[in-house]
């Protein structure tokens, strides 16, 4: 009798086993293709926000636009984010709204903070979105009345 329920008890638990993989398997898949990446979610907020100085050949030590050199850099750059030290931005938004206004908004630090948790994955190179284009030399317009000066 005992044995019986021995062996009743095993194909219980074996057969909650089997429920139970194909579930957690499905989750992690799921997790897997939910995953924040850099190709797919990072690169486009560091093209938009933050390549202008973080570039080669601009102020800021490392770049940003590949995630070869990004990687490295990862838990420094959540940690900047997060302090809203990166990107500087220090006019006060009481005071309006800019149009180069640098600030990252919530959803945006958000992502890089689970892209950085998450393990800094790179994802699919198709997913890349272009590398950003910038204008060589002086950036912001020509200042008014500089055509005239001699």
């Amino acid at each position: 009798m005992r044995t019986l329920r021995n062996l009743f008890t095993l194909i219980i638990l074996l057969s909650a086993a089997l429920l139970v993989l194909p579930a957690s398997s499905a989750n992690t898949d799921r997790k897997e293709k939910e995953a924040v990446t850099f190709t797919k979610d990072v690169a486009p907020i560091f093209f938009k926000n933050c390549a202008a100085c973080h570039r080669p050949g601009e102020a800021a030590p490392m770049s940003l636009l590949s995630y070869k050199d990004a990687r490295p850099w990862a838990k420094s750059i959540r940690e900047k984010v997060v302090n809203r030290e990166m990107p500087p931005w220090h006019a006060d938004s009481r005071h309006g709204e800019f149009k180069n206004e640098r600030r990252l908004t919530q959803a945006e630090i958000s992502t890089i903070v689970a892209w950085v948790d998450g393990g800094a994955r790179e994802g699919d190179t198709r997913d890349l979105p272009p590398a950003p284009k910038f204008v060589e030399g002086w950036g912001i317009g020509q200042p008014s009345g500089a055509s005239d000066a001699r």
